[in-house]
């Protein structure tokens, strides 16, 4: 049974080795979301520790929590998507197309351009979740002053598929470059049926973190083009309308412009904002962010329904130019105005028609810019600049300079260029966090996975080292039953069955001999006989009675062993104190029969009147002597190696080798007899 045990938990150990390591082994899988970066490498990727990759994620959403957010799902359905081609068909032999747009900049001023951005378009009625058209095969080549016929290719994804970016923007980034026009060239579209299409909502040209694409002197043209306004329209390709929220800003938290109106007041005096430029400036365009009112669900609830703008040189002089009063504009969250860059000091703002909160009139505004060239940069003029109001609440006006501080719905505005880019880093973010949490799921069922082998692996090993143990525990008992049972027979045999050996001759000597003399004689010989036949029977049964015996018991045992033998003789013992130190089985057996070989060669030779019996304990040496009064004898004597003493002294010697044992025997004749007994107790 004990084989069989031990083969199946080898059988088993083996097995649940091999599950732990298939299980702790880090392995390869494929995330289907994103094949496209399977291509990109020819290693694996492989999991992380939980912990790393929690640390990841959180890494990630901090950066993302950085970044603008898309708002193409919360932001109103405007009238404005973009450009759309025209249907080009696609044949079984040529899948390819070829249709372009180019833009034209007048003048020298774009010579430092270093960036573009192409948005894609966004058709509610098609997807809430996924672009409308994006080319998936296309080039971007510009043209210098200086050789405006020869292209310089940019960006180059004619020979394999662009990644979906889906509803953010894309960005490409590249050295200064003096730029007279750009071309985009698409080589294959979005394909319906036998025919294929593409479609963006804007295209956006940098210079020093300004988009110069809007028109002004700008001239756009296309291979192609779907009109159908107001929804596509070719010159929608440039009009900074564009789906991703026109926020323009990263979180800050600040407070915006808010001011509540009397009625009556403003019925005949029409509340009017004057932004002081601080000197004459040549103005391209003004932007209004309009601000959320608290408690209000619509975020441009607070814009004016109607309103009117003008640039002056002076204060209250006549307007440079001055717009038609201005109403039913499409919902933004940015609105802008061209100024087609005139050149003033003032900018008047006249709110011709406010909404109504609670009964009143509000006006509520994050951030008005006026933007305009200055040095060959775009910058904003009214940052900071002194505000007058006219017709505006004495008793509780509200701080004009929110509107010039930079922020807008507790955000920072920041340049196009940083908006956009930031947005289309925010993409590569979110695919990077989509497959951390991929992995994390992986990587935590595969650590419960691991977790559960190792604790069915343990509980199971331990299962089987139980029973292991109990059967070797069994098996131990069973030989030392066996180990006692042999040693019983030996004791029977050596001692009971020799002395009833002995009792059998001398009643058949007395049977043919009866003289009273020899009668005498042998009777006392029967009755020390029985009498150590008696005391090996209780030494027998003290053995197999006590499991575990520490020396004061044996010499406890070895006292009574010694009155019962010498009975004849006075016995003195002089033993140390309670020692509790176990004695094993073997020892005490040895050293038992030894003392009581000793003993009974005192009682039949040595005719002693006193014997003492003294024991020391030093370093676990047990030193063990007993000296009798006796009669002695010479141990080089012929005579006493060939008689029965001889051969206890042999007996003796025997029993101390298997101790590991020192025996001494010292005795003269008339002189007394002395054995010592030296025995390690480790």
């Amino acid at each position: 049974m004990l084989s069989r045990l031990t083969n199946l938990a080898i059988m088993f150990l083996l097995f649940a080795y091999g599950g732990i390591a298939l299980a702790s082994e880090r392995f390869e899988y494929t995330d289907p979301r994103f094949p496209e970066e399977r291509q990109d490498t020819d290693r694996p990727i492989r999991t992380r520790s939980v912990v790393a990759l929690e640390k990841q994620l959180r890494q990630l959403e901090e950066q993302l929590a950085q970044l603008p957010s898309l708002e193409s799902r919360i932001a109103p359905q405007h009238e404005y998507f973009g450009y759309l081609s025209t249907r080009h068909p696609v044949s079984s032999t040529n899948d390819l197309m070829n249709a372009w747009i180019n833009l034209t900049f007048s003048g020298k001023w774009t010579d430092d351009v270093d960036g573009m951005a192409l948005v894609p378009a966004y058709y509610p009625s098609f997807s809430a979740e996924e672009n409308y058209g994006f080319p998936k095969r296309f080039r971007i080549d510009v043209f210098s002053h200086n050789s405006p016929d020869v292209p310089i290719t940019i960006v180059d994804w004619t020979k394999e598929d662009f990644p979906d970016p889906g509803l953010h923007p894309v960005f490409f980034s590249f050295p200064e470059k003096d730029v007279k026009s750009v071309k985009l060239t698409v080589t294959k579209g979005i394909s319906e049926g036998n025919f294929q299409f593409f479609a963006l909502d804007e295209l956006m040209v940098f210079q020093r973190g300004n988009n110069v694409a809007p028109p002004a002197y700008q001239r756009l043209t296309a291979s192609d083009s779907y009109d159908a306004p107001p929804y596509w329209k070719l010159q929608y390709l440039t009009n900074r309308r564009i789906h991703v929220g026109n926020y323009y800003h990263t979180f800050h938290q600040t407070e915006d412009f808010i001011q509540y109106f009397d009625t009556e007041a403003i019925t005949f005096n029409t509340p009017r904002i004057t932004i002081d430029l601080g000197s004459v400036r040549s103005v391209g365009r003004v932007e209004f962010y309009p601000a959320k009112i608290k408690d209000v669900p619509i975020p441009e609830f607070g814009f004016p329904l109607k309103y009117q703008i003008a640039l002056l040189t002076e204060q209250n002089g006549q307007p440079v130019t001055e717009s038609q009063i201005i109403e039913k504009t499409a919902p933004s969250r940015m609105r802008w105005h061209a100024l087609s860059s005139n050149k003033g000091r003032y900018l008047r703002l006249s709110l011709i028609d406010l909404p109504r909160h609670n009964g009143l009139p509000v006006f509520a505004m994050g951030e008005i810019r006026v933007m305009g060239r200055q040095q060959n940069q775009i910058n904003n003029f009214a940052t900071e600049k002194n505000i007058i109001t006219k017709n505006f609440p004495q008793d509780t006006p509200a701080d004009t300079a929110l509107l010039v501080d930079g922020f807008s719905n507790g955000r920072k505005i920041i340049m196009e260029r940083s908006f956009i880019q930031q947005l289309a880093e925010r993409k590569i973010l979110e695919k990077e966090l989509a497959e951390a949490r991929h992995r994390l799921v992986i990587a935590r069922a595969t650590r419960s996975s691991y977790f559960w082998t190792i604790g069915i692996s343990g509980g199971t090993i331990l299962l089987f080292s139980l029973l292991f143990w109990i059967a070797y525990q069994r098996a131990a008992r069973q030989r030392a039953l066996m180990n006692l049972r042999q040693q019983i027979a030996a004791d029977l045999h050596d001692d009971i069955s020799a002395n009833l050996g002995t009792i059998s001759m001398i009643t058949r000597r007395l049977q043919q001999d009866t003289s009273p003399s020899l009668l005498k004689q042998k009777l006392t010989e029967i009755g020390h006989i029985a009498q150590e036949s008696f005391i090996s029977v209780k030494e027998i049964i003290w053995h197999m009675d006590s499991d575990v015996v520490y020396l004061s018991e044996m010499f406890e045992q070895l006292e009574k062993t010694a009155g019962s033998i010498l009975s004849d003789c006075r016995v003195e013992c002089r033993f140390p104190s309670p020692q509790g130190i176990p004695v094993p089985a073997k020892i005490r057996r040895n050293m038992m029969l030894l003392m009581k070989e000793a003993l009974y060669n005192c009682a039949k030779y040595a005719e002693a009147k006193h014997m003492l019996i003294e024991a020391e304990i030093q370093d676990m040496i047990l030193k063990l002597s007993m000296k009798d009064d006796g009669i002695g004898f010479d141990p080089s004597c012929t005579l006493v190696a060939s008689s029965d003493s001889g051969r206890g002294l042999s007996n003796m010697e025997r029993r101390a080798k298997l101790l590991g044992a020192e025996l001494e025997v010292q005795s003269k004749p008339d002189e007394g007899t002395q054995v010592t007994l030296r025995i390690p107790l480790k």
